[in-house]
């Protein structure tokens, strides 16, 4: 187990690092009423997965600790309508990204993989989404999504029908917890309101905060701010030594955002900062919050934060490496 995790109770556990939970009352009845709930995570299947996606895979990992089973769905075919490849190209890169989650360290015996173009293209699966898209105005569905789409200003057809997809995908794998970035609340809120009107259950829904790219701004692929979770670890060092971190400042600090979400939960008995005897030597933080505080008051010089951050980032990336033959 991770940091301080043998002291979180079933609820800390499943709600630590999380940015929003609809609702707490649910997701408290839940945990009461079921053992084994049943969690999920959709994953479009476009491209490398990084640090953004290994932000909901962190949290897969604790629902699994926490007595969840996981299903992470492969939305292949999601992928294709919001205009990422053909079917073929989004086929093999959900290979690859599956690959990539189990070397993350997920239970494969709480976990289903499952791929959308294995379900979603079945009659009973269409006719759902057909009676939903009588009760969804084409506003809302646009709406929805607003925050995951390609060309959001000029949109296709097939994109009104992914939130739809989504939706329905929660009810036909059976998904009593729905986990996502916040850009994915507006179709999880969508699938609340309008599955309960198909005589389907609404989902609990966990969202995780999305965390800035190594510049400070919003983290994306395109723009060459993030890393992969199969980068050599000569470049996660590079890209995480060039990485925005003002002295003193949280907010919007990609280093200190990496050590809150990926190296505390992550890391047993707290993290050790080393330094040099002439800089007052190596440091331990028992929790992410001493470090913050050390930072915050100019106790952590950017540069100590940095190098230690790259550390253990090349340690905690290391099997995704090795399962990729990546040095």
């Amino acid at each position: 187990m991770g940091d301080g995790e043998s002291s979180l109770d079933r609820l800390e556990l499943v709600i630590r690092n999380a940015e929003e939970i609809v609702t707490m009352d649910e997701l408290k009845a839940l945990l009461e009423q079921k053992q084994r709930p049943r969690a999920y995570v959709g994953y479009e299947t476009s491209g490398k997965v990084h640090l953004g996606h290994m932000l909901t895979a962190n949290k897969l990992l604790d629902l699994q600790r926490a007595g969840f089973d996981v299903a992470i769905l492969l939305a292949d075919l999601h992928a294709f309508l919001n205009e990422k490849g053909t079917l073929d190209e989004v086929k093999k890169i959900a290979d690859y990204n599956r690959d990539c989650f189990m070397a993350l360290g997920l239970d494969p015996e709480k976990t289903e993989f499952i791929y959308g173009t294995n379900y979603q293209l079945t009659p009973d699966y269409m006719l759902k989404i057909l009676r939903m898209a009588r009760n969804t105005t084409l506003n809302r569905a646009r709406r929805s999504m607003d925050e995951v789409s390609r060309n959001a200003e000029n949109p296709v057809v097939s994109q009104m029908i992914y939130p739809l997809m989504q939706s329905i995908d929660i009810a036909d794998l059976k998904i009593d917890l729905a986990v996502g970035g916040t850009d994915q609340r507006k179709i999880h809120m969508l699938a609340r309101e309008e599955l309960p009107r198909l005589g389907l259950p609404a989902p609990v829904c966990l969202h995780t905060p999305l965390i800035p790219g190594l510049n400070g701004e919003k983290m994306s692929s395109s723009k060459g701010n993030n890393i992969a979770v199969d980068e050599p670890a000569e470049d996660v060092e590079k890209k995480i030594m060039a990485a925005f971190c003002p002295a003193k400042v949280v907010e919007n600090n990609p280093v200190m955002a990496i050590f809150k979400y990926h190296v505390f939960p992550r890391t047993e008995g707290g993290i050790t900062v080393k330094r040099s005897a002439k800089f007052g030597g190596d440091v331990i933080y028992a929790s992410y919050l001493e470090l913050e505080q050390a930072f915050v008051e100019g106790k952590l010089h950017p540069m100590d934060l940095k190098k230690s951050c790259a550390a253990y980032m090349i340690e905690i990336l290391e099997p995704v490496r090795a399962k990729m033959g990546i040095k």
